[in-house]
């Protein structure tokens, strides 16, 4: 698992190796064109057929086939494409919002303190290179390069002045801050060129080789480093190696044989990272994680495109190929499914957005065009409506116009993360819509959610299957928490790690829990199978296989989601043996518990969410009974059992779920094959089928 988001200055303080400036200054609000290139790059006459393993004789070969030997700036855009975006952001509006703003955020960094050294509260991360890389330097450059505005360009020296003077850049501790170390570097140096004296490039280019670049390779080379992220296959692989490469490119002619070399070894290994969205383009780790990951190694892939012609095959796997569609196959009506260490996107306006680069790297019309439509959706109260700078880079008015938004399924399995849902009918922000997650326990950044649901109905959610997770990363979140899932019974936690925090457990999901005490409640090398499946005009139905998830505590256990498109039913139905005499929990998380009402008979639960109504019956088992926890400010909602075992032991460590309470249902003494059938209806006067087992489901049933 890897760690991972208008006063103008008075006076700024001049470095003694600042090049001296002109009096006059522009104001930052009117573009002015930037000095043409100083020749070179001609991608039409000269194309690399190479794929990886390369070496450094291709990289160099390419480099110089296309001509960008002195090309500046030239790693994500060239100074004919700044003007262009600077003409179009006069005429769109869409466009001209983005503009504005990196410049606005801009000036906004330039009254604010430099970053200093500093490593976060496990001693690891150090937070100020991701500030500044993630969220000042991307906008002091690019406003800049709009305005000519010096004052953008002397700020961005200034914290990488000061930077280049922390003792370390995280490469032999955690090499996540190298590689965004990395990647700031190659875009202040790219886009501040002609502003930098030769000392301050000499500055940045020896920094990053002695902190970064030659530690990176030596690790690569000598197969050591502390988790040896470049043989992952999660974000910490694309984001570390694209941002080497980003760094090599733009200093490449300081040593072309070192660049070249190191070049050709990040691309080889990069490789692991691209094919982790085989097959459906989907990212095991969630959608935070996924942008994270995809958001810095897209940059590296466009450096390598403009300065070496080719990414040579890395951008040609089938599932990368995908992967810009994966927010939106995980949307329903009313929000995103989270997965693991994700934040939570619940509401239409929350829901997660792609990236302009996909369109534009494969010149696709149709993403295009998906992808505005979504931007203007989810954004439609906002000023702002592309998603973030790089957006404002690669959106092309004219490839949307000419493309036509995709059209999804009404249902999909979508495997890497595993997720399946069935929705009642598209383009429709009230429609009926039930997901559930699956897979293994296992991913990078994983929970313990398997068969975790998710339920939408007239553009409210009414359940979730996760509460996100504990934003700052505590210390111990991490380590590995004693006791492990096959210890036997007991209350007493010897370790507190991982497994012992709420939004963590499968207590804190949307799922069944078997004999609650201190141990994990699922096994963590537990994956979910897809057992059964079927879509029609009728409905729809997907049923997981649960069984290793759950293996301490079961025999067998499936569960099933299953949406009637007739009748508007959802199901949620639970079939499985327990081991032994047990007590089991269903739980529900919901945003909608507030004013929650459960019938005198216990079966029936009518919810309310921003004055839309939704009804939830329980048909099975026939003694079993709905009970509300409600949503606190400062509690965190254990289970009645674990309740005196981390209450006191987690105090601080949990940050409270106010926003969200739960529908349960607590069974004793349960030791026979047990069918747990919760149907969720638009009224509740309406009539639930009859109880079938899931081998039996039809799409009509």
């Amino acid at each position: 698992m890897r760690w991972v988001k208008f006063a103008i200055v008075a006076t700024l303080i001049t470095l003694a190796c600042t090049k001296p400036k002109d009096n006059a200054t522009p104001s930052p609000l009117t573009p002015t064109p930037p000095p043409p290139n100083n020749g070179g790059g001609n991608s039409s006459t000269f194309l690399s057929t190479a794929n990886v393993p390369i070496d450094g004789a291709e990289v160099l070969r390419c480099f110089t086939g296309m001509k960008m030997k002195d090309v500046r700036p030239r790693l994500l855009y060239s100074t004919s494409d700044i003007i262009t975006i600077q003409q179009n952001a006069q005429a769109d509006q869409v466009l001209k919002a983005s503009y504005d703003d990196i410049i606005s955020k801009a000036i906004t960094v330039l009254s604010t303190p430099l970053l200093e050294y500093g490593l976060d509260g496990a001693g690891l991360r150090i937070t100020s290179i991701h500030t500044f890389a993630n969220e000042q330097l991307p906008f002091l450059v690019l406003a800049y390069q709009f305005t000519r505005d010096t004052r953008f360009a002397l700020r961005c020296w200034q914290q990488l002045d000061r930077m280049c003077s922390y003792p370390d850049w995280g490469a032999n501790r955690h090499f996540l801050d190298a590689g965004i170390a990395a990647k700031a570097i190659a875009m202040a140096y790219d886009g501040l060129f002609d502003y930098l004296s030769v000392q301050q490039r000499e500055r940045l280019s020896s920094s990053v080789r002695n902190l970064v670049l030659q530690p990176g390779k030596t690790q690569i080379e000598t197969n050591t480093g502390v988790w040896k992220w470049y043989l992952s296959n999660d974000n910490w692989n694309g984001i570390c190696l694209g941002g080497m490469i980003m760094a090599s490119l733009a200093t490449y002619e300081t040593d072309s044989a070192f660049h070249s070399s190191l070049i050709a070894l990040c691309a080889n290994n990069m490789l692991r990272y691209m094919q982790s969205f085989d097959p459906d383009g989907a990212s095991e780790e969630g959608m935070s994680y996924w942008a994270y990951g995809l958001s810095n190694t897209f940059l590296a892939l466009e450096s390598m495109k403009r300065c070496l012609s080719t990414t040579y095959g890395l951008t040609e796997q089938t599932g990368f190929k995908k992967t810009a569609l994966f927010p939106y196959l995980v949307s329903g009506p009313a929000g995103t499914a989270t997965f693991g260490d994700d934040y939570l996107y619940v509401g239409k306006n929350n829901k997660f957005l792609s990236y302009c680069w996909f369109s534009h790297f494969w010149k696709d019309a149709n993403m295009a065009k998906t992808h505005y439509d979504a931007c203007l959706s989810v954004n439609s109260n906002k000023t702002i409506k592309l998603n973030g700078w790089t957006d404002l880079l690669f959106y092309k008015k004219s490839l949307v116009d000419q493309g036509n938004a995709a059209s999804f399924p009404l249902a999909s399995y979508i495997r890497g993360i595993d997720y399946m849902y069935l929705q009642e009918n598209i383009g429709n922000d009230n429609a009926l819509y039930v997901g559930m997650h699956g897979g293994d326990n296992n991913a990078s950044h994983g929970h313990l959610d398997a068969g975790t649901f998710f339920i939408q109905a007239n553009g409210e959610n009414f359940a979730v299957g996760s509460l996100g997770l504990e934003i700052p990363y505590p210390s111990d979140y991490f380590s590995a928490a004693v006791p492990v899932y096959s210890a036997p019974m007991g209350n007493a936690v010897t370790t507190v790690g991982r497994y012992s925090y709420y939004k963590i457990r499968t207590e804190g999901k949307s799922c069944l829990v078997f004999n609650p005490d201190a141990r994990p409640e699922q096994n963590p090398v537990g994956k979910a199978i897809l057992d059964r499946s079927a879509n029609d005009n009728a409905g729809g139905y997907y049923t997981l296989d649960l069984t290793s998830n759950y293996n301490r505590d079961v025999t067998s256990y499936k569960r099933g989601i299953k949406l009637n498109r007739s009748t508007g039913i959802i199901t949620i139905q639970d079939e499985f043996v327990p081991v032994k005499n047990s007590t089991v929990y269903w739980i529900m998380h919901s945003p909608s518990t507030d004013g929650l009402m459960i019938s005198s008979d216990g079966k029936m639960a009518t919810m309310t969410k921003n004055g839309k109504t939704y009804f939830a019956r329980l048909v099975s088992p026939q003694n079993a009974v709905f009970e509300l926890v409600n949503r606190s400010e400062t509690a965190i909602n254990y289970l009645t059992e674990t309740q005196p075992i981390f209450s006191s032991l987690m105090n601080g460590k949990n940050k409270p779920n106010k926003w969200y309470g739960k529908l349960q249902i607590k069974m004793s003494d349960l030791s026979s094959a047990t069918t747990i059938r919760i149907d969720f209806i638009k009224s509740n006067s309406q009539m639930s089928p009859s109880l079938i087992p899931m081998s039996l489901w039809t799409t009509g049933n």
